[in-house]
């Protein structure tokens, strides 16, 4: 059973010191304060939660200079079960022959670094093939006393209702169907990683042992260019500066900064460091994994989302969503968060705390973003964090700026979707004249579908489709599209991203609905062209009835990241000129 009963407990020792403790087993602890030098436990309560045996423990230790309330106290909880009489106290006689501590010195090792619900706990143990002759929860809390890990509950009451997991307020009231606790608080938030509840212990266990330097090679796929040298130095700068714990690595798309980071990587590594590459979104996960193995073929890597099959093990490096950072504890010395403003990342708390608590207390925290967000920004304004910016893209070319145009488009929504002229022109053009394809990106599903079926009927079945999160064929139609079997795809933001394709052009059809096309968005759409070093140029249009505040603003950021690639560029030639002549 995951939801334990807990008891509270008064131990008294030789210097008549009150103390008081919860536990799910009392005399597993008299044993405990027995090996430690005596002290008597004598339990104060009937079986509760965990929430109310953590919140009575608290009152009481609130009041620990005053045993009238000590009194009061314990009636009251009696009361409310009806027991208008407290019980006479008594001294709890120790476990017979207790010998867990290396069972639970075994233990701790696979928790380390690590917040747990009791029966991820089981799962990580099950993972690791390991059998114990004491049960999980008597070891557990031998840990706990000996100040190895926490036991608090999953959703505490005091000093606020809270999930101490994912940190999330707004709970739910329910019952709890496992122990029969009428009145327990549920937490949704977090609810797909294991349900937690106010009668569910979570243990958290700090990261144990000290770092060995280990021999770490890096083998990146191509030699880094000269910007991307300088860029990927002061990554590592800021891995060794302590003036900073947060920086901002600001790379334009298309600039290569998964490979700039990997210096940093291997350095912390070196160390003997952990490093947690997280990424709000599982598609990079499965895309960066086998980078990753390759630039490190020496150091173990785990790749953790949803459907890993592994996700309890201790590699010193690993890759995983956001939602898999959640059960972590102060586990590693480098997390680098790719895609900061992507979804789900973005405006959720859950997974900002669950990044940061990741981290160790030294630890330094790395954002990668092409579009960082305006607190991001305000953060380095402010001297909170560092900025390290490559703004210029792996091949030398500067981004594509994108053509604002103004047409009349056909209604969302009406029956039939006529195709503007400008648009056939774009197409027409895109094929012929620069014989690449075409990405036509639009702001919902029915659009996707209207836009792609007109584009079918017009230039033929086989010359067009169209893509949409609830497409039960968007994997088999991206795959088809991007090794080049038909040239014009029809998408909503669902490739937004991670979309690399060598000749491709880019229309954003209702570029005016900031509501999906935000000025990062547009920017990382725009930033799917122009990526190969054989058609650096790649269009970009944005088509709308009347420009938009975000497309206007799009364009101006990557006008001045151009601006900045250049100075960029002009600065690493005359760093190069030096070593030449040095």
């Amino acid at each position: 059973m995951h939801c334990l009963p807990f008891w509270v407990y008064k131990l008294t020792g030789a210097s008549r010191r009150r103390r008081y403790y919860y536990t799910p087993n009392p005399r597993l602890d008299a044993s405990y304060w027995q090996e430690q030098g005596g002290g008597q436990v004598q339990v104060l309560t009937p079986p509760l939660s965990i929430a109310q045996a953590e919140a009575l423990c608290q009152a009481l230790l609130a009041n620990i200079d005053r045993p009238r309330q000590e009194s009061r106290l314990i009636q009251e909880l009696w009361a409310q079960i009806g027991q208008q009489q407290v019980p006479p106290l008594e001294a709890v006689q120790p476990l017979a022959g207790w010998t867990g501590a290396n069972e639970a010195k075994e233990l701790h090792k696979v928790l380390s670094g690590r917040i747990l619900l009791l029966a991820e706990v089981e799962q990580a143990v099950a993972e690791r093939r390991l059998i114990f002759s004491y049960p999980l929860a008597d070891l557990l809390q031998y840990l706990h006393l000996d100040q190895k890990l926490e036991c608090r509950a999953a959703v505490t009451e005091e000093p606020r209702r809270s999930c101490l997991r994912c940190g999330q307020v707004d709970l739910q009231p329910s019952s709890c169907l496992e122990c029969g606790a009428p009145h327990v608080w549920v937490c949704s938030a977090c609810g797909n990683m294991g349900q937690a509840k106010s009668c569910v212990p979570l243990y958290a266990c700090p990261t144990i042992g000290s770092a060995q330097p280990r021999s770490v090679n890096c083998q990146l796929p191509a030699p880094l260019t000269a910007p991307q040298v300088l860029a990927a130095q002061s990554l590592q700068q800021f891995v060794r500066q302590t003036q900073h714990k947060t920086c901002l690595f600001w790379a334009v798309c298309g600039a290569g900064k998964t490979e700039v980071a990997m210096p940093a990587v291997q350095q912390v590594l070196a160390a003997g460091g952990r490093v947690l590459w997280a990424t709000p979104r599982r598609d990079v996960v499965t895309e960066l994994a086998p980078r990753l193995t390759a630039a490190f073929p020496d150091i173990s890597l785990a790749a953790l989302h949803g459907q890993a099959a592994v996700r309890f093990s201790d590699d010193p490096l690993v890759i995983a969503t956001t939602h898999q950072a959640i059960r972590f504890f102060s586990a590693f010395d480098l997390v680098i968060l790719d895609e900061v403003d992507a979804f789900p990342y973005s405006a959720n708390p859950m997974l900002e705390l669950a990044v940061q608590r990741a981290l160790r207390p030294d630890g330094k925290l790395i954002y990668l973003t092409a579009t960082p967000t305006p607190q991001l920004r305000q953060q380095v304004r402010r001297g909170q964090a560092q900025q390290v910016t490559l703004p210029l893209r792996w091949h030398g070319h500067p981004l594509p700026v994108p053509v604002s145009k103004r047409v009349r488009l056909p209604r969302p929504g009406q029956a039939a979707w006529p195709i503007p002229p400008l648009l056939s022109e774009i197409i027409t053009a895109s094929l012929e004249e620069d014989s690449c394809q075409l990405l036509i990106y639009v702001p919902s599903v029915r659009l996707a579908e209207q836009v792609g079926q007109a584009l079918k009927v017009h230039f033929g079945s086989q010359q067009a489709e169209y893509i949409h999160a609830r497409d039960p064929q968007r994997d088999v139609k991206r795959a088809s599209f991007f090794a080049g079997e038909f040239p014009i795809l029809v998408t909503t933001t669902l490739l937004e991203r991670a979309v690399t394709i060598p000749r491709v052009n880019i229309v954003v059809l209702y570029a005016d609905h900031a509501t999906i096309f935000s000025t990062p968005v547009l920017m990382q759409i725009a930033g799917r062209a122009g990526r190969a070093a054989a058609y650096p140029t790649g269009k970009v249009y944005y088509l709308a009835e009347r420009p938009s505040r975000e497309m206007r603003q799009a364009i101006k950021q990557i006008q001045q990241l151009n601006l900045a690639a250049r100075q960029v560029a002009v600065a690493a030639a005359k760093e190069a000129s030096k070593h030449v002549e040095s």
